[in-house]
């Protein structure tokens, strides 16, 4: 089965879902942002942690997608202001983290959870679906749920 080509049958699929793309790597970023956005998703896109950084203190995203290795900037400092925002929302945001490298880099931070890790290059059917699911699952639950802690 072909989601993609499903998906952009049931016109707006993702409307009014909120994405946050982050990831340093401009041509992973533009084709996330024009994917959601053509099953109606409003994504906002951020090339590096400090700009993610100033986009969440305008802008709460639904979902976040996120590649996890940035040269010379932590995820955990993009991880403690979501842990804020979510505290002060009592509403978790889930995370997708992408990544070039292994599965080994999440073993690498074990404090850290994220609801799905995807090695790049990805399956965009996959994509797509993890994204509709997870969303679909954080509506429904719309409670506190256990928080994020990295130190």
């Amino acid at each position: 089965m072909n989601l993609i080509n499903d998906f952009c049958l049931a016109v707006g699929i993702l409307k009014g879902v909120q994405v946050l793309v982050v990831d340093n790597d401009r041509d992973s970023r533009d084709l996330y942002a024009f994917l959601l956005e053509d099953l109606s998703a409003n994504v906002i896109t951020a090339g590096s942690i400090k700009e993610a950084l100033e986009i969440l203190s305008w802008f709460i995203p639904n979902i976040i997608v996120c590649e996890i290795r940035f040269l010379g900037e932590s995820i955990y400092t993009l991880l403690n202001t979501l842990n804020a925002i979510e505290a002060d929302n009592c509403k978790h945001i889930p995370i997708i983290v992408t990544s070039t490298s292994t599965t080994g880099t999440c073993d690498q931070i074990p404090d850290v959870e994220f609801e799905e890790y995807l090695l790049k290059p990805f399956d965009l059917d996959e994509f797509v679906s993890i994204i509709v699911n997870q969303v679909q699952e954080n509506m429904t639950e719309n409670f506190c749920t256990g928080l994020l802690v990295a130190n």
